[in-house]
C-alpha cells in the first residue's frame, strides 16, 4: 500500500534535492542516451546546472502529470506495483482500461473481438488474477470470474494500481497478481471541477453487413464539488460508447492426411497433407455501452470518514455476421483435380488444385448479448484515540448476462465446385473460385446443403454473478521500528449461475428447402477482401424465423450448459509495517491470511436409463494459511531493492467446478467398475509458492529504470484427469452390478506442479535529464521474458495456457505549449490460450505474435477565451494488424508439433476525433 510516512517524505525531498548530482551520474546519462540520438544533439552545448532545480517547481498536467502520479505510486509502495493514473477527470491515457494497464511492465491484454478485453499478468492466463474494484473483488459476466475490462468506461476510472505481490490488507489477491482499479475521491480535489468529453469514431473497415455502420461515438461528463466547510464530497460520472467494430475473417479448419485412417482424399497424393474445410466471412458489431459512477464522501472531522460507491454498467452488442464456408473433407464427398504440393518444415502440403462436390454453406448468424454490473460499497473509517484506527467495509455487487447466438444456412440443392483454390501455408488467406454465385437468391435455398441434421439453431446464454462482502479491521501506527499493526477480518458469499440452453430451426412442410423472401433481401455481402470473388446473399436473420418450426436441442448436454457454484470465504489477516535503518533504510511489512473457503455446486447428471437430466450436487472446504513478506531498502537516496516472498493461490474456474456429469456407466468387463466425466465441485486452488526481486532508480519525478525477477514455484497444478469418485446414488444405466461404487471420473482436478518464473525491465525516462531545452520529450519502455514448465492439461504438447515467452512496450511522448503527441508499441509473442468459441464453448487457440501500435496528437488550450478546451485526434491498430492463429496437423505430419495456418482476421483501424472541456 502506499506509504505515507515522514520517512517516505523526507525520502522524497531528498530526491529532489539530489536531481542534479545524479543527473551527471555514468548511470543516468547512459539511462538518457536512450531517449535517442536526436535529443543528444539537440542538448550539446546546454548548460544545465540548474535545470533540475527549476524542473520541481514546474506544474504539469496530462500525459506528464498521469506518470509522474504513477511513478511516485510505484515508489512509495511497500509491495512491487505498477500503476495507471488518469491524467485529468475522466482521461486515463488510453481509450480503454485494458489497454492502459496492458502498457505496464508484465502486463499483456488479449484481443476479444478487436479490443482489449482481457488481461494477463507476468505471463499467466487472466483466470490466475484478481480485479478488485475500490479495493473489493468484482463479479464478472464470463463463465467464470475474469473480468471483461471493457465492461468498464475509461472515463470513470481515476487510477489502476497492479500488486504483483501480495499485500495482507486486500481482501482477495490472485496468483499471477492482483488489479485494483479506483474511482476518484471528491475530498481529494482542491476545488469543484467539471468536464464533458465527445468524440466520434470510424473503422477504417466502412460498414461490411447493413444493419451496422462503421461509425460510431463515445461521451462522457463528470462533476466533482465539495461543501464550503469541505467536509462533504461529491462526483458523478456518466459515459456513453457506440462503438462499431468490422471484421474479415478467414478460418482453415483443420489440416490432416486422412490416408493414415483409412479415408484417402481422392485426387491428392497418399502422402500428402490437405486443408479439411474453410470459412470466409464478414461480420459487423456494435457496442453500446453506458456507465455510470457517483461517490459521496463525508469527513466532518478527522476522527470519521465515510464514503459511499456506486457503480453501474449496462452493455449491449449486437453482431451481424456472414460466412461461407465449406467441408473438404473426404466424408464430406468432395474430391481434387491438377493437384499440386508444396513442401513445408518438411511434409508435403498440396497447395493448390481444383475441388469439386462441395456441398458449401453460406451461413447467417446473428448475436445480440446484453451485460449489466451493478456495484455498491460503503466504507467507514474511525479515528480512535491518537493512535488507533478502525473501518468497516460493506459491499454488494451483482452482473447479469442474457445472450442469443442464432444461425441458419443456405446453398444450393446440389453440390459445386470450389474452383481453383490456392492455399495458403504462412501468412495470408487461401483464395477460391467457386461456379456457385453465393449471392443470386433464385438458386440459394434456406436449407440443410451440408447434411449437419439441422436448417439452424440458437443457444441463449444466461449468466448471473452476485458478490456479498464485509471487512473489519483495526490498525494502529507506532514511532520506531515497528511502524505499524493492523488486523482484520473479511467474509464474502458468492453466488453464480449458467444457463446455456439450445433450440433447433427446421424449415416448416418437413424441412423442405425454401427460398428467401424477396421483401427481406438486402444488397449481398462482398467477401472479396480475401482475394476470392465470393458475394453472399444478405437477409436479416430475426425476421425469417417464421419460416422454421422450433425445437429443443442438445438435452443430453446439459450437465456441461446449466449450473451454479456458491461460495463462502472466510479470511483473517494480520500485518505488521516496518521501518528501521540496517545500515540502510528499510520499510516494508509482514503480513499472514488465514483462508477458509467452503464451496458448493447444483448442477445436473444426464441419465442414460431415462435419456433426461436429474439434478446432483457437490462440494468441498479447505483452509489456506497465506504468508507474505514486502522488504525495500532504501540504498541509495535514489535506489530501492525491493523483495517479496509470499505463499499465494488463485480459486479454480467456476465452470470446472460444477457438479454436471455425464457419460455414465459401468463397464461390461469384471470388476464392472463405474466411469463418467464431467465437473469438480471438490476442485481446490492453485497454489504456489513466490520469490519476487526488484532494483528501483529514479532520476526525477517523471524518470526511473528498473529490473524485477520473479519465480513461482506451483504446487498443485490443475489440469484434466482421472480420478476416484463415489458413484453412490447415480444411475446404473446397463445390466452389470458394479463391484464397488468407487468408480473413475474423467475431469479437471489437482494434480503435478511446475514453475514459472521471468524478468522485466522498464524505465521511464524525460528529455529533461539531458537539457531543460527537452522538457516535455520523453520515452517509456518495459520488456518481459517469462518461461514455464508447466504445460496444459500435463501434456508436454501443450504449452500454459495464455503464457507469452516475450512483451514488449514502447511509447514515445510530447508534450508542451499546449501541444501533445505520443505513439505506442506493445508486442507479445505467441501463446496459447482458451476462447470461446462460435456457441459459447471454451476452446484452445494458438495465437500468433502480434505488434499493435496507436498514435494520438492533441491541443490544449492553456490560456484565452477557449482555456479548459482540448482537441485529440486518436488512431489505434495504426497498422491494422491481424489477429492469426495458428492449428496443429492433425494427422501425417512428420513433426508432431508442425502447425499451419488457421485463422486471419483483421479489424482495421480505428479513428477518433473530439475533445474535451475542463471547467
Amino acid at each position: 500500500m502506499p506509504r505515507t510516512s515522514s520517512r517516505a517524505a523526507e525520502r522524497i525531498s531528498m530526491a529532489r534535492s539530489s536531481v542534479q548530482r545524479l543527473r551527471l551520474t555514468p548511470v543516468a546519462a547512459v539511462c538518457a542516451g536512450l531517449l535517442s540520438v536526436p535529443l543528444l544533439a539537440a542538448a550539446q552545448g546546454t548548460a544545465a546546472s540548474t535545470d533540475a532545480q527549476k524542473l520541481d517547481t514546474v506544474t504539469v498536467s496530462g500525459f506528464r502529470a498521469s506518470l509522474e502520479s504513477s511513478i511516485s505510486t510505484k515508489r512509495n509502495a511497500d509491495a512491487i506495483v505498477e500503476s495507471i493514473s488518469a491524467e485529468d477527470i475522466g482521461k486515463l491515457p488510453d481509450i480503454s482500461i485494458a489497454d492502459a494497464l496492458s502498457r505496464l511492465p508484465g502486463l499483456t491484454s488479449q484481443r476479444v473481438a478487436g479490443r482489449s478485453s482481457v488481461i494477463s499478468i507476468r505471463g499467466m492466463a487472466p483466470r490466475y488474477g484478481v480485479t478488485l474494484l475500490n479495493g473489493r473483488e468484482i463479479v464478472s459476466t464470463g463463465d467464470n470470474r475474469s473480468v471483461e475490462y471493457d465492461q468498464f468506461p475509461s472515463e470513470l476510472i481515476n487510477a489502476a494500481t497492479v500488486y504483483k505481490t501480495p499485500d495482507a490488507s486486500l481482501s482477495a489477491q490472485g496468483l499471477s497478481g492482483t488489479v485494483n482499479m479506483k474511482t476518484l475521491r471528491p475530498l481529494d480535489f482542491a476545488s469543484s471541477q467539471g468536464v464533458v468529453s465527445a468524440r466520434l469514431e470510424r473503422n477504417s473497415n466502412g460498414s461490411l453487413n447493413p444493419e451496422i455502420s462503421g461509425t460510431g461515438n463515445r461521451v462522457s461528463a463528470s462533476w466533482v464539488t465539495q461543501s464550503a466547510d469541505r467536509t462533504l464530497g461529491a462526483a458523478v460520472g456518466f459515459a456513453h460508447l457506440d462503438s462499431p467494430n468490422q471484421e474479415k475473417h478467414y478460418k482453415s479448419w483443420w489440416w490432416a492426411n486422412t490416408n493414415d485412417w483409412g479415408s484417402p482424399l481422392p485426387g491428392t497424393p497418399t502422402d500428402s497433407v490437405a486443408l479439411q474445410g474453410f470459412e470466409l466471412g464478414a461480420a459487423s458489431s456494435r457496442q453500446k455501452r453506458d456507465g455510470l459512477m457517483a461517490v459521496l464522501e463525508y469527513k466532518p472531522s478527522a476522527d470519521f470518514h465515510s464514503t459511499l460507491d456506486l457503480y453501474y454498467s449496462k452493455f449491449d452488442q449486437t453482431e451481424a455476421r456472414r460466412s461461407v464456408m465449406s467441408d473438404m473433407s473426404t466424408w464430406s464427398g468432395v474430391s481434387w483435380s491438377n493437384a499440386s504440393t508444396s513442401t513445408v518444415n518438411g511434409d508435403k502440403i498440396v497447395t493448390s488444385g481444383v475441388v469439386n462436390g462441395a456441398k458449401a454453406v453460406a451461413l447467417t448468424t446473428y448475436n445480440k448479448r446484453q451485460d449489466d454490473i451493478s456495484a455498491i460499497g460503503w466504507n467507514n473509517e474511525f479515528k480512535l484515540g491518537s493512535a488507533w484506527k478502525a473501518s468497516a467495509d460493506l459491499s454488494y455487487s451483482k452482473a447479469k448476462r442474457d445472450e442469443q447466438n442464432a444461425e441458419v444456412q443456405a446453398g444450393a440443392l446440389a453440390p459445386v465446385s470450389l474452383g481453383r483454390v490456392n492455399i495458403a501455408t504462412g501468412d495470408g488467406l487461401s483464395t477460391f473460385a467457386p461456379t456457385q454465385d453465393f449471392a443470386d437468391a433464385k438458386t440459394m435455398y434456406l436449407s440443410d446443403p451440408a447434411g449437419w441434421g439441422r436448417d439452424g439453431r440458437s443457444q441463449f446464454p444466461k449468466v448471473r454473478d452476485q458478490l456479498k462482502a464485509l471487512k473489519l479491521s483495526a490498525s494502529r501506527s507506532f514511532e520506531g521500528w515497528l511502524s505499524s499493526v493492523e488486523a482484520g477480518l473479511d467474509y464474502s458469499e458468492r453466488d453464480k449461475d449458467m444457463n446455456r440452453s439450445e433450440v433447433y430451426y427446421n424449415l416448416k412442410s418437413n424441412r423442405a428447402p425454401a427460398l428467401i423472401p424477396a421483401s427481406l433481401l438486402r444488397t449481398p455481402t462482398d467477401l472479396g477482401f480475401a482475394g476470392s470473388n465470393i458475394r453472399m446473399v444478405n437477409f436479416d436473420l430475426p425476421s425469417v424465423l417464421g419460416l422454421y418450426d422450433v425445437s429443443p436441442a442438445a438435452t443430453d448436454q446439459a450437465p456441461g450448459r446449466v449450473w451454479s457454484v456458491h461460495e463462502q470465504v472466510t479470511a483473517a489477516h494480520g500485518k505488521l509495517g516496518f521501518d528501521f535503518n540496517w545500515g540502510v533504510p528499510v520499510h516494508g511489512s509482514l503480513g499472514l491470511r488465514i483462508v477458509h473457503a467452503k464451496q458448493w455446486s447444483n448442477g445436473l447428471l444426464w441419465n442414460p436409463k431415462t435419456n433426461a437430466a436429474d439434478p446432483s450436487t457437490g462440494g468441498s472446504s479447505y483452509t489456506d494459511t497465506l504468508p507474505s513478506l514486502n522488504l525495500a531498502a532504501d540504498v541509495t537516496t535514489n535506489t530501492i531493492v525491493r523483495f517479496g516472498l509470499a505463499k499465494v493461490l488463485a480459486r479454480p474456474n467456476m465452470e470446472d467446478m460444477r457438479a454436471g456429469f455425464s457419460g455414465i456407466g459401468v463397464s461390461s468387463t469384471a470388476p464392472h467398475l463405474w466411469s463418467a466425466n464431467g465437473g469438480n465441485p471438490m476442485l481446490e486452488p492453485w497454489r504456489a509458492d513466490a520469490v519476487d526481486l526488484s532494483v528501483e532508480h529514479y532520476f526525477s519525478k517523471r524518470s526511473y529504470v528498473a529490473a524485477a525477477t520473479f519465480h513461482k514455484h506451483i504446487k498443485n497444478f490443475v489440469y484434466s484427469q482421472s480420478i476416484p469418485f463415489d458413484f453412490t446414488g447415480f444411475p446404473n444405466p446397463g445390466a452389470f452390478t458394479p463391484f464397488s461404487n468407487i468408480g473413475t471420473l474423467s475431469t479437471q482436478a489437482n494434480g503435478k506442479g511446475g514453475m514459472i518464473a521471468g524478468t522485466e525491465l522498464s524505465g521511464s525516462l524525460d528529455g529533461s535529464l539531458v537539457s531543460k531545452a527537452l522538457d516535455g520529450i520523453g520515452v517509456t519502455l518495459s520488456y518481459s521474458d517469462t518461461r514455464s514448465s508447466l504445460h496444459e492439461g500435463n501434456d508436454v504438447s501443450k504449452p500454459l495456457d495464455g503464457l507469452s515467452g516475450k512483451a514488449t512496450n514502447f511509447t514515445v511522448y510530447y508534450e508542451r505549449d499546449g501541444i501533445s503527441a505520443r505513439i505506442g508499441s506493445r508486442h507479445r509473442s505467441p501463446f496459447v490460450t482458451t476462447v470461446r468459441g462460435t456457441f459459447g464453448e471454451n476452446v484452445p487457440s494458438m495465437i500468433s505474435g502480434e505488434t499493435i501500435i496507436d498514435a494520438q496528437i492533441g491541443y490544449a488550450f492553456e490560456s484565452g477565451a477557449y482555456k479548459g478546451l482540448s482537441l485529440t485526434l486518436q488512431l489505434n491498430n495504426l497498422r491494422d494488424r491481424p489477429y492469426r492463429t495458428r492449428v496443429g496437423v492433425s494427422t501425417g505430419s512428420v513433426d508432431p508439433k508442425a502447425t499451419l495456418p488457421e485463422r486471419y482476421t483483421t479489424y482495421g483501424r480505428q479513428f477518433l476525433l473530439g475533445g474535451s472541456y475542463k471547467f
